[in-house]
């Protein structure tokens, strides 16, 4: 028998991966939880590349130096309501819609 607690990591981990390489997936727009294990594992093999900044995450994702507005400012990060966190894109941010 497989290992069950890897294989569902590992399961989450890839909606965590298709959440954000995939728009068409039946589970975008659910508010899936992660728990922070899960999310530090995911950050910790992925990086960001910005491009336009149309898909990156301006508070959660890590497009600063390889690190994220959490990482980096984290009192700043905490006073960002939940959804803005989740929906601002760093297009966005530089348009001055943050």
């Amino acid at each position: 028998m497989r290992d069950l607690e890897r294989a569902g990591l590992a399961l989450r981990l890839s909606w965590l991966w298709f959440s954000r390489t995939d728009q068409e997936r039946a589970w975008q727009g659910l508010n899936l939880q992660f728990s922070p294990t899960e999310r530090a594992l995911f950050w910790a093999s992925t990086f960001t590349i910005l491009g336009n900044g149309l898909s990156a995450l301006l508070w959660e994702d890590r497009w600063i130096g390889g690190r994220s507005v959490h990482e980096l400012m984290p009192n700043l990060y905490g006073c960002i309501p939940k959804r803005r966190r989740t929906t601002r894109t760093v297009a966005d941010g530089l348009n001055g819609y943050s």
